[in-house]
């Protein structure tokens, strides 16, 4: 009967296909006696379940806006020629000017460029 269907003399080709049918029956039956409903509840439980020690980066996040809104006023005012420094604390954009004189300028310039943004103009530096 071998020879009939596997007329060569090897007997590599009948390993292979028992070796084939072994496996197909092995997953056959995997997948029969698997409980689906189980392994589907436990993979959305792993959704929901924040990790245990897992760090939170609300705050980092939080603090990388708030730099790089700084830099964009500082980066305004540097381009109207306004030498100040800028920095972010308690929601509040406190700018320091380096020269009294450009308050003005300042103003009018944070007015129309820190959109929702509050702030507050420190006094000026001493340089003339």
């Amino acid at each position: 009967m071998i020879r009939i269907f596997w007329p060569e003399n090897s007997f590599a080709p009948v390993i292979n296909a028992v070796l084939a049918l072994y496996i197909i029956t092995a997953a056959l039956q995997m997948v029969r006696g698997t409980d689906w409903q189980s392994l589907v509840t436990e993979l959305y439980a792993l959704t929901e379940e924040e990790p245990q020690g897992a760090i939170s980066y609300e705050s980092y996040g939080r603090q990388l806006g708030q730099d790089a809104s700084a830099q964009a006023i500082r980066t305004v005012l540097n381009q109207a020629g306004i030498d100040a420094a800028v920095q972010i604390k308690d929601d509040t954009c406190q700018v320091t000017l380096l020269h009294p004189k450009d308050r003005d300028r300042a103003e009018a310039i944070l007015k129309t460029s820190c959109g929702t943004l509050s702030y507050q103009i420190m006094a000026g530096g001493d340089a003339p």
